[in-house]
């Protein structure tokens, strides 16, 4: 039975995750840990080819190191904290704002996967969200609908990927 039970609940997180196009392989991970987090933009902008996508690292996160794709330039944005923070003994004020592919190409019936190394905050129970905007030959799709507090983010039209933090 409990097998089953197992079954039933990664069956309801797969179909959840169907209606939204751009998501994370994981949606939790330990918070204060490194994470490599593996974004899938599963289609292109209403039969367009995708050929930029761009991810807002939300506040909290830092030592962000984007993957290179063969075919793609990368580029991170940086942001200039506040107050500057310890990591390791070294104070930093600044850390990645976003991180940007582009140049490359996939068609709208097909998915790629970008890949991000983070340190995640450590604040158990904390929902991270990660705006994306997936550029297109004409158009472009924002997916950045975040859900308030005790809200569904899969019931949202365009919902930011997001990653809940949980204990180590």
């Amino acid at each position: 039975m409990k097998h089953f039970f197992k079954l039933g609940i990664a069956a309801l997180s797969i179909a959840s995750s169907a209606h939204a196009h751009v998501v994370f392989n994981e949606t939790e991970a330990a918070a204060g840990a490194y994470h490599t987090a593996q974004l899938r933009v599963m289609h292109g902008c209403d039969g367009e080819p995708t050929n930029r996508v761009t991810v807002i690292i939300p506040e909290g996160v830092t030592r962000v190191t984007p993957r290179a794709i063969s075919g793609w330039t990368v580029e991170v944005s940086m942001v200039t904290l506040d107050k500057p923070i310890l990591l390791h003994g070294f104070e930093v004020t600044d850390v990645v704002g976003s991180v940007t592919w582009s140049g490359g190409t996939f068609p709208d019936y097909a998915y790629e996967q970008f890949e991000i190394r983070m340190m995640l905050p450590d604040t158990p129970g904390e929902r991270l969200d990660f705006p994306v905007h997936q550029g297109c030959e004409t158009g472009e799709l924002n997916w950045d609908d975040i859900a308030g507090d005790g809200k569904d983010p899969w019931a949202l039209k365009e919902p930011a990927p997001f990653i809940l933090l949980g204990t180590n």
